[in-house]
């Protein structure tokens, strides 16, 4: 099977959609991690364990689960199931990570890890816009400042999205992020 990952722009954002595949490495154990995560608590408890491991990398104060966040995610999650596709909200006044994936194939972890990948290009400089377009979804997950992570997911058409939101938000141009 033909794998690939696309990366698509849109003015100030940047979304990572996951079609039909990506990394080998993200291709273990799929079905059994769905269904590892499938209790919400449990869930809740593995999204916030593997941001702060990627936050603890660069020493960022961990992150608590904010139930503001994960219920703005999850409207917003079913919007996108609605339209079935991927674009950020607006003035929700949380940061906000997206990833879309084939359902089975992918899971929410996936998400995660592929947005940590994007600090391959980041090495602490200040945000510009072309910058926050390769990374944005790294330094939101290692913004300084940010303290609460709720996520949601959704499906429409054998596709997973999963949401992430974040408080306060991060990703300010000419700041860094550690």
């Amino acid at each position: 099977m033909n794998r690939m990952s696309r990366m698509i722009t849109l003015p100030g954002l940047v979304l990572l959609l996951g079609c039909s595949g990506a990394k080998a490495t993200l291709e273990q154990n799929h079905a059994t991690r769905l269904t590892a995560i499938s209790n919400s608590t449990e869930k809740h408890r593995q999204l916030l364990d593997a941001h702060n491991e990627v936050r603890a990398e660069v020493k960022a104060p961990p992150l608590t689960w904010s139930a503001a966040a994960e219920s703005q995610a999850q409207r917003w999650a079913g919007v996108l199931a609605r339209r079935c596709d991927i674009e950020h909200s607006q003035g929700s006044g949380f940061g906000e990570n997206l990833f879309m994936g084939t359902l089975g194939f992918y899971d929410e972890l996936d998400g995660i890890k592929a947005w940590e990948e994007e600090k391959r290009d980041y090495a602490g400089q200040p945000l510009s816009r072309s910058l926050a377009l390769r990374v944005g979804h790294y330094t939101q997950m290692v913004w300084p400042t940010t303290r609460e992570l709720g996520c949601a997911t959704s499906v429409c058409n054998n596709n997973m999205i999963l949401v992430c939101n974040y408080y306060p938000p991060g990703n300010y141009l000419g700041e860094s992020a550690y």
